[in-house]
């Protein structure tokens, strides 16, 4: 008991650790998203809605880093209730490849200036689908996935509706149309995070 009690105190800033780099992985990948949405020459969104979503929305990232650590420290929950495990090992190069096609499927469809709505919103759903079956191809990656899209659509549509974000720009069809696809390539990126460092954990304990 002493020996067990010994190493929860030890664990606890692994513990720490693993949650901040989660936290952080997040707060990165909103503000390169930003920064994406900035290049107004290679994107279709209006410049009202740019400029807006830039200064107004500056706690973004900091909700973004929650978003990550939620979703990391769940998918390995799940994955050991369900005995599931995702179709592409947990690795570093694996990680940089789902991060990399997460940031060019979004940035792609950003430069596609003359697809409309549902153009751009089938083409971001059809690639989302495509990464969670290149990266995770499990259910509970899936059902994950399109729970927070939902929730988070209806959070985004409270927040509109009642005042709590303002666009300039009357016409938020293009931004709702995009926002699905990104939340749910987003979940499956910060799902494979959260798996990535949750084996360094289990490696560590093997080992010891």
């Amino acid at each position: 008991n002493e020996y067990k009690s010994y190493l929860r105190i030890m664990n606890c800033p692994e513990k720490s650790i693993r949650a901040f780099i989660l936290y952080l992985v997040g707060v990165v990948f909103s503000l390169i998203f930003s920064l994406l949405l900035l290049q107004r020459e290679v994107t279709s969104l209006p410049t009202e809605i740019l400029s807006n979503m830039v200064t107004a929305s500056w706690w973004a990232p900091l909700a973004t880093g929650f978003f990550s650590l939620f979703i990391g420290l769940l998918y390995p929950k799940v994955d050991s209730l369900s005995g599931q495990k995702p179709v592409m090992s947990c690795d570093w190069p694996s990680l940089i490849k789902c991060s990399i096609i997460f940031f060019g499927i979004n940035h792609a469809c950003m430069k596609l200036d003359y697809m409309t709505c549902i153009q751009l919103s089938v083409t971001l759903s059809v690639l989302s689908l495509v990464l969670w079956w290149v990266f995770d191809r499990t259910l509970n990656g899936l059902l994950l996935g399109v729970i927070s899209t939902f929730l988070l659509l209806f959070v985004s549509q409270f927040a509109v509706y009642n005042g709590l974000v303002r666009y300039r720009s009357p016409d938020l069809f293009l931004l709702r149309s995009w926002l699905p696809g990104l939340v749910f390539s987003g979940v499956i990126t910060f799902g494979a995070f959260g798996r990535q460092i949750n084996a360094i954990k289990l490696s560590k304990e093997h080992s010891e």
